[in-house]
């Protein structure tokens, strides 16, 4: 019971957190500037579930911060979100994203997996998990699940809407 309701306190936490976040942003309008991951294991792609959303499920990823390379900040948001190293492999593409009055420009990393997924580190993430590439989970967010078929179609040096 004690876990339920510290889940769901941190679900709400979260929520609150994003739509303040939302907020901000859309008065600041600010060009944002993001990395996600395509963590592979054989057949199988690693998979994040966000605490919030409609579409919870996703490649892991977030902002680059500063003075950061582009691809230590996808190895970084990979480890924070998942605890799985991951070895480098590629760029997929290069994505615009815009929403409200902000944009993001995110980059995609293809990396191998060095490793299994451990306990959440971060508020914003409740678990991670690796699923066949044939066969993802609902709720899946839409941008996720095109990157994974761009990959399973050979594609490479993709420039397009997230």
């Amino acid at each position: 019971m004690q876990q339920r309701l510290a889940n769901a306190a941190l679900t709400l936490l979260y929520r609150i957190a994003h739509a303040a976040r939302d907020l901000l942003w859309s008065v600041a309008r600010p060009s944002l500037l993001g990395v996600r991951a395509l963590v592979l294991r054989d057949n199988e792609v690693l998979l994040v579930r966000h605490r919030g959303g409609a579409t919870p499920w996703g490649l892991p990823g977030g902002a680059v911060d500063p003075h950061e390379r582009l691809e230590e900040a996808a190895r970084r948001e990979v480890y924070e979100e998942s605890g799985v190293p991951a070895e480098f492999q590629r760029v997929l593409g290069v994505y615009d994203a815009f929403r409200f009055t902000f944009v993001n420009y995110i980059i995609v990393f293809v990396f191998k997996a060095q490793g299994n997924p451990a306990a959440p580190r971060s508020v914003e993430i409740a678990e991670a998990r690796f699923f066949p590439l044939d066969a993802l989970p609902e709720g899946i967010d839409p941008g996720s699940r095109r990157r994974i078929e761009e990959y399973r179609s050979g594609a490479a040096g993709i420039s397009a809407l997230w």
